[in-house]
């Protein structure tokens, strides 16, 4: 049940951008709200533990934290138009197939040593975000739906490796729920900031409906995320591996029904290629 509400709640995410792209709810302000609600649920969630309650504010991971906000607002919003631009399909593709990035990190910097199935299915993302460029004629939205598909596959990246970055530095220090709440706090911040020096982009009455409901379905995602982490405990590997695969395949067959969505030939091509890289860079929990 974990695994079906994280893939249904994450697909959630995709498919609401593209409810935004035709109802013509503005996207950054629309995220800046998201931000907002996420940072007021997680702390009812929290409950009395809550970082307005607690003594947050001084421990050592704070401000490493709350600094990731920067990213995780620069990302979703690269996720919120490229939704628009390129249809949901290629940015759930864009996205999802970013773990190359943090796996790149944890060569480079945490020393692993990832195996020939792990390396080739991480070339073999990058080729999947190509495949699933926007289906157009016209050469100058080709080329500019490919660019934000690319800066979708290394935002999303980024924040997963800072994510792994900090659980690696401070996980035996704060839970994952605290984190996650401290980071929707930074990135509604930053947001906020944004919005008193440009107030063209303040929210109107569609920002704030699309945003809170937004806010309510991200921050879900994280909770079923979480959650089924902890039931395929040692097997989460597994778990990002059909989690991944189902987010692509739901949010494009919503795309694809519920808003006609086109794929080219090689689009479906790519949807194909991109389930077998997830699979490949997980091959040695799948069939070990």
């Amino acid at each position: 049940m974990w695994l079906l509400f994280s893939i249904l709640s994450s697909a959630a995410l995709m498919i609401i951008f593209k409810v935004f792209d035709r109802f013509g709810v503005r996207v950054f302000p629309a995220i800046v709200v998201n931000y907002l609600t996420c940072f007021v649920v997680g702390n009812l969630w929290l409950g009395k533990n809550n970082i307005v309650a607690t003594s947050v504010w001084e421990q050592d991971w704070f401000p490493p934290v709350v600094a990731m906000g920067l990213l995780f607002i620069a990302a979703f919003y690269l996720m919120g138009f490229g939704t628009g631009l390129a249809g949901a399909s290629a940015t759930s593709v864009a996205a999802k197939m970013s773990v190359v990035v943090p796996a790149a990190y944890s060569m480079v910097m945490l020393h692993e040593k990832p195996g020939v199935f792990t390396l080739f299915g991480m070339l073999l993302s990058m080729v999947c975000v190509y495949l699933m460029r926007p289906l157009t004629d016209n050469v100058a939205e080709k080329r500019k739906g490919l660019w934000v598909l690319l800066l979708v596959f290394i935002g999303s990246g980024l924040v997963d490796t800072g994510l792994n970055g900090i659980k690696h530095q401070y996980g035996q220090l704060v839970d994952d729920y605290t984190v996650s709440t401290v980071v929707f706090g930074g990135a509604g911040t930053v947001g906020l900031f944004i919005l008193l020096f440009n107030r063209k982009h303040l929210p109107g009455k569609r920002e704030w409906l699309g945003g809170v409901l937004l806010g309510v379905v991200n921050y879900l995602s994280l909770v079923a995320m979480f959650g089924a982490i902890g039931a395929y405990k040692g097997q989460t590997a597994w778990f990002f591996a059909v989690n991944n695969i189902g987010v692509v395949w739901v949010s494009t067959l919503v795309s694809m029904v519920v808003f006609k969505e086109r794929i080219s030939r090689l689009g479906y091509i790519g949807l194909l290629l991109a389930a077998f890289a997830v699979l490949l860079m997980n091959w040695h929990v799948v069939f070990g």
